[in-house]
């Protein structure tokens, strides 16, 4: 008849073992992972929701940087035009969607609009989520392809001008130069005719 003893050492030498604590805490570790990576999983989606509404606001802040920089480069030109008593031409490329600054050359032979040197009339491309819907003038009307111009007199006087700036959310943004004050207007929205005396 077996002994308790023989019974317990049989019982001990069995393959099946209790799992010791070590193996515990790895089991609870696990565990936590999961839940720790429910947790991240969860976060990341809340951030996401959060984040895209203002992925347009960051795009709206572009279009109104872009406006405020070409408000400043005709208030720019304007003072040059005066300053320096000769004409300047503010010339947008509506394909490539930039504009750059030009001043009249006079030489023995002819006159020519020629890039200005200064540092501040460098071609300005705008952000690529940023395009010009089109631009009128009191010389060629509305266009929303190729070139067009507007030319800053040193007397003052500007060609008027409408330009529209949108951007990927189809938010538009008109700048107005009109004739006489040689300050650029900005609105909400597409402005057309502004008794201007430019007509699309």
């Amino acid at each position: 008849m077996p002994t308790w003893t023989a019974a317990i050492s049989e019982w001990e030498s069995d393959s099946f073992t209790f799992p010791t604590r070590k193996t515990q805490r790895a089991l609870l570790s696990a565990g936590f992972t999961v839940l720790e990576l429910t947790v991240v999983l969860f976060i990341v989606g809340l951030l996401v929701t959060i984040a895209i509404p203002h992925l347009g606001n960051t795009s709206n802040a572009r279009l109104d940087a872009t406006a405020q920089r070409l408000a400043a480069t005709v208030r720019y030109l304007s003072g040059e035009a005066a300053l320096r008593n000769r004409p300047y031409r503010l010339n947008y490329d509506l394909d490539k969607h930039v504009y750059w600054i030009t001043t009249l050359v006079t030489t023995q032979d002819r006159a020519e609009f020629r890039n200005d040197l200064s540092p501040l009339s460098r071609p300005v491309q705008l952000p690529p989520s940023i395009t010009f819907a089109d631009i009128q003038t009191s010389g060629v009307g509305r266009m929303s392809t190729g070139r067009v111009a507007t030319h800053f007199q040193p007397q003052g006087y500007a060609d008027p001008t409408i330009i529209h700036l949108r951007n990927q959310q189809s938010r538009t943004i008109t700048v107005l130069i009109p004739a006489l004050t040689g300050e650029a207007h900005i609105y909400e929205g597409y402005v057309e005719d502004f008794g201007l005396g430019v007509r699309g």
